[in-house]
């Protein structure tokens, strides 16, 4: 007789539900703590021209990733851990670390430069949440419930607005934009489409991998140092050492501000997307377009406009909406 499973399925429901609860507050402070790293970034861009500085900035951003994940591997190697279960695994991560940092990390400051941080976060996030509930179901089977997709089309809805308030913010300038102008934009939305689906596809690998043996930081590990190296090297050679020692201290300050919440985010989103399924990180992780847009009115001066307000509130709804199971 199995009179046991009964009591092992009402064990199991409570840590299942203590988990994704645990997954939700870390996707929570990846959310805040990725807003924070964007506000930084908003000041960074356009105080160098070029793609270099781009590039460059992307580049410092990795490091305290780098930092924080070689002490949590020395940790590990300390206690005898095993770091890196399989090697058969770092050739899928370095790919992974390529999309992740050239086509995500790169190309979100790139679109920075052209279209600013209100437009920019919205339409990243726009694909970030579709690349990541398509993929997440093909490949990891994810379920996508009735009130999840209730949220995602509340979540939509608060991205058109905010990218409506966005782009009424710009208005005075595409007015009387030339067509160089014109195509930058263009340009930068293409950059932000190619960031979020970027961020989506690594979203989903990052879930694959992380549901196994290999610990976060290991996979972090790979993730920043390709960042750190390959993107510090290309930046630093097309700055070149002369404009490298113009940076002033507020832009390195700024620098590693923007790094270090970018590490705080990282190992947050990471084992948030162990413990809940890919749509619903992403839909929570899609606060930062409130959060951005409420500090661009804040820090940036940019006008308070009602498409705005009901993006903000919109955004508020699509979160409470969520499935809490």
């Amino acid at each position: 007789m199995s009179v046991t499973e009964p009591h092992d399925e009402d064990a199991a429901a409570p840590a299942a539900i203590n988990s994704f609860r645990r997954g939700i507050l870390l996707a929570i402070s990846s959310a805040v703590a990725y807003s924070a790293a964007n506000l930084a970034l908003r000041g960074l861009s356009g105080r160098h021209d070029g793609l270099a500085w781009a590039i460059w900035v992307s580049a410092m951003k990795a490091l305290p990733t780098v930092v924080v994940a070689t002490f949590l591997l020395g940790w590990r190697a300390k206690q005898r851990k095993v770091l890196f279960p399989s090697t058969g695994i770092l050739p899928l991560l370095f790919v992974s670390a390529l999309v992740m940092q050239f086509g995500g990390n790169l190309g979100f400051q790139v679109a920075l430069g052209y279209i600013g941080l209100a437009i920019t976060v919205p339409l990243v996030f726009a694909f970030i949440i579709c690349a990541g509930a398509v993929m997440g179901r093909m490949f990891l089977g994810d379920q996508v419930s009735a009130r999840t997709v209730l949220s995602m089309v509340i979540m939509t809805l608060a991205i058109v607005l905010l990218s409506w308030a966005a782009t009424l913010n710009m208005s005075s300038v595409t007015a009387n934009a030339t067509s160089s102008a014109t195509k930058n934009i263009w340009m930068g939305i293409f950059v932000a489409v190619v960031s979020g689906m970027s961020y989506g596809i690594n979203g989903v690998v990052i879930r694959g991998i992380g549901r196994g043996k290999l610990p976060i930081e290991s996979m972090l590990i790979v993730y920043s140092l390709t960042g750190a190296i390959l993107l510090g090297t290309l930046g630093g050679t097309m700055l070149g050492t002369e404009r490298l020692l113009a940076i002033s201290m507020a832009e390195w300050q700024m620098m590693l501000t923007a790094g270090a919440f970018n590490s705080i985010a990282f190992f947050s989103i990471s084992h948030a997307l162990k413990l809940a399924n890919v749509t619903q990180v992403n839909l929570i992780n899609a606060s930062q377009n409130a959060m951005c847009a409420i500090g661009a009115v804040l820090i940036f001066a940019e006008p308070l406009s009602l498409p705005m307000v009901a993006g903000i509130v919109l955004s508020i709804v699509g979160l409470f909406a969520l499935d809490k199971k």
